[in-house]
């Protein structure tokens, strides 16, 4: 088994079991705010991977004076799920039959975040996302690159977030044009985007990539397809795990 494949799934139970002792273990961290390359300088650390040399930073967090697996998933559960007087997460999802917003509703209740969902100003009609009908709205639109379909209305204090969970359903491959429209209207060049995806069986990359190349965004973390009939646990795993990164080296 890789070496990063045991890591993590040892990462990933450890911190189901914080989940609930989180806060109280908190109490004794250090006030610090801690940031993504944070994450990211202690995981490699941890997996004893070359690394520049370190800031100095109090990365013990549990106050047990050595970084181990706890302090990381104290952090990054400090950089993801912030509390709630900072607020600086949004879930923003686009739902046309209700599945991606089931998932979207998911990470809300998991993250206490703020939502906003992306409506068309024009509704989408059954008709209209009729996939076996070639002249449907929605085929017309995905054929078209430079479609944008008018947002009903507009975030107003966007530039608050920090950490930006965008979701939709797989169009024909890809991202509805509708989500297009809203990378290209806001600023995401400070921002922490994580893409999810409801879908049968159609991937997620394609539309990663899209999303890259729409807007210029500060970072961009893998993102996740789930099925309609995802449960909690699911999301709850993936949300814990989303500043962990895949070693694809033996």
């Amino acid at each position: 088994m890789k070496k990063f494949a045991v890591f993590s799934c040892v990462l990933m139970s450890i911190c189901s079991m914080m989940s609930a002792v989180s806060p109280v273990i908190a109490e004794n961290a250090e006030t610090a705010e801690y940031t993504i390359d944070d994450v990211r300088n202690l995981q490699d650390f941890l997996l004893t991977k070359p690394t520049e040399d370190l800031p100095e930073k109090n990365y013990d967090l549990d106050g047990d004076n050595a970084w181990t697996v706890f302090d990381l998933c104290l952090m990054k559960r400090e950089v993801i799920l912030p509390d709630d007087e900072q607020e600086n997460t949004l879930v923003v999802y686009f739902s046309r039959t209700g599945n991606t917003e089931k998932i979207a509703e998911k990470i809300v209740d998991i993250t206490g975040a703020d939502v906003f969902e992306i409506e068309a100003k024009i509704p989408y009609t059954d008709e209209d996302i009729a996939y076996n009908n070639s002249s449907c709205r929605a085929n017309q639109e995905q054929n078209d690159k430079n479609c944008r379909p008018e947002i009903a209305q507009s975030i107003d204090n966007f530039d608050s977030y920090d950490i930006v969970y965008l979701g939709f359903p797989i169009w024909w491959g890809e991202e509805p044009r509708i989500i297009d429209t809203f990378l290209e209207s806001y600023d995401f060049s400070d921002k922490t985007v994580i893409p999810f995806c409801t879908s049968g069986s159609s991937g997620i990359s394609t539309s990663e990539r899209n999303i890259g190349e729409l807007a210029e965004i500060g970072t961009q973390l893998e993102g996740r397809r789930f099925s309609e009939n995802a449960d909690s646990e699911t999301v709850r795993e993936w949300v814990d795990s989303l500043f962990v990164e895949v070693n694809k080296e033996d």
